[in-house]
């Protein structure tokens, strides 16, 4: 069911934004959950889970299949989309998405580790060239050169997107080996495989350094599992490589929530299934209470 303003929204869809979503629909909150794909690459990997209580011998795959059925049962909204961005709009929070805009007065980041802005000019020049999402920000480069540095199988449907309105793309595969390629590249791209030294520019995106080469660029789209963490709110505060967060999972912004392997670790199925909890009913207590204080107000 679609709202105008969700109470919930939920930003990943592994085990802790599974949880989260069952949890918030348990207090009755409208919950949507975006996620660019409802997968958990990591519980993909694990042929049998063994120390989830209550679950043995079971593959991962199977019981990450179990987590969406409940979801599904419990009514959250399922969105398949890339999130770009969080805004504070002042009594509730904007996402920016490849699905168009989406509303809610909470949110809750379960995003998985937390992967930061690594590459050497991608923070510098984010928003300047810089961006990551091609559906997103795709035809703003119609017609002019760009380079998908892929790390991730999705990336190259990416680039095969780009190649239908770009004039010149160049996939850099950085999936560091990983047997699990995805879709074939179209034969326009242009396909490189090396360690990329850096994006460059002044006040725009000039062309990105390779240890082989350079390749002049309009354009610059950095595809990984998800957007750094610190790009994706202002004043979410990062320490140690994990998102800051207190006892009831709540972030250094106001009604923002986080669970799960972005938090730190262990990065392991039962804890970020019970933070995913602490964060639902936190999220769903603070939607509450904002709605409460809206009444008093008169709003």
């Amino acid at each position: 069911m679609d709202y105008e303003i969700y109470d919930v929204m939920i930003i990943g869809a592994g085990p802790a934004g599974m949880s989260a979503g069952v949890n918030a629909r348990v207090r009755a909150k409208s919950v949507a959950l975006v996620s660019r794909r409802f997968a958990s690459p990591s519980l993909a990997k694990a042929p049998s889970v063994h120390n989830y209580l209550g679950v043995e011998e079971m593959s991962g795959t199977e019981l990450y299949s179990r987590f969406l059925e409940h979801a599904r049962r419990a009514e959250a909204r399922l969105v398949e989309a890339d999130v770009t961005g969080i805004y504070d709009m002042g009594g509730h929070f904007s996402a920016l998405t490849s699905a168009g805009d989406i509303s809610a007065r909470a949110v809750i980041i379960a995003t998985g580790a937390v992967q930061s802005a690594s590459i050497p000019g991608e923070s510098e020049l984010l928003g300047a060239g810089v961006s990551y999402c091609a559906t997103c920000d795709g035809p703003l480069y119609r017609g002019k050169r760009v380079v998908v540095l892929g790390y991730t199988a999705e990336a190259r449907e990416e680039a095969n997107f780009l190649a239908e309105i770009c004039s010149e793309v160049t996939y850099v595969d950085l999936q560091r080996g990983k047997a699990d390629k995805g879709t074939p590249l179209a034969n326009s791209v242009r396909e490189v495989v090396g360690k990329v030294v850096g994006i460059r520019g002044e006040s725009f995106v000039t062309h990105v350094e390779l240890v082989s080469e350079e390749i002049p660029v309009d354009g610059v789209f950095v595809i990984r599992e998800s957007i750094p963490a610190e790009r994706l709110l202002d004043g979410l505060v990062v320490t140690d490589g994990a998102i800051a967060v207190d006892r009831e999972m709540a972030t250094s912004v106001s009604g923002v929530f986080a669970a799960g392997d972005c938090t730190g670790r262990p990065w392991q199925v039962a804890k970020a299934v019970g933070e995913g909890l602490v964060a639902g009913l936190s999220a769903a207590r603070y939607v509450d209470r904002a709605l409460a204080a809206a009444r008093a107000e008169g709003r």
